[in-house]
């Protein structure tokens, strides 16, 4: 089995749970492969795997965060976070085992999970893990209460 088919297959494994309210997937040339999935907010996901660098990245985990904002200051510090000792081990991704990065591109944040050890099913595992609680922990918090009104179209009375 190829490495993008295996993390095809773990994605197709929450979209089955219904963790994603969609999902489709498209193999790539050398090793590559591109997943789109229906998640929070009902936005699409691009999730893409480079085989060659074990790299999963997400173009657009969090649209229209300005890059110089504290919005964009606080979600860097809060992914550094994520992988303090400190961290039950389950919510944790451990930096021996992953790299995390970010990058603001007009706004758009990317994520991007590098696996440090070929353990593509912790690498894949531990970015759905991080993206759930950057949406349900750090977006949720009520500090970003305006923005997700603004960003998601919400009702104010009733954002969450």
């Amino acid at each position: 089995m190829s490495a993008a088919t295996e993390v095809g297959d773990i994605l197709e494994g929450y979209a089955s749970r219904g963790v994603f309210r969609g999902f489709s997937r498209h193999q790539g040339r050398g090793g590559k492969g591109v997943f789109r999935l229906l998640w929070h907010r009902d936005q699409v996901f691009q999730l893409e795997f480079d085989n060659r660098r074990q790299r999963l990245r997400i173009a657009c985990v969090i649209p229209a965060v300005p890059a110089a904002s504290p919005m964009y200051r606080d979600l860097k510090a809060w992914l550094k976070g994520r992988q303090d000792a400190a961290l039950p081990d389950h919510r944790r991704c451990d930096p021996d085992k992953v790299s995390l990065r970010t990058y603001n591109r007009g706004g758009d944040v990317a994520l991007t999970l590098t696996v440090l050890d070929d353990d593509l099913d912790y690498g894949v595992r531990k970015l759905v893990s991080l993206v759930n609680e950057l949406y349900l922990d750090f977006l949720s918090s009520g500090l970003y209460y305006d923005w997700l009104v603004e960003t998601f179209s919400l009702d104010p009375d009733n954002p969450f």
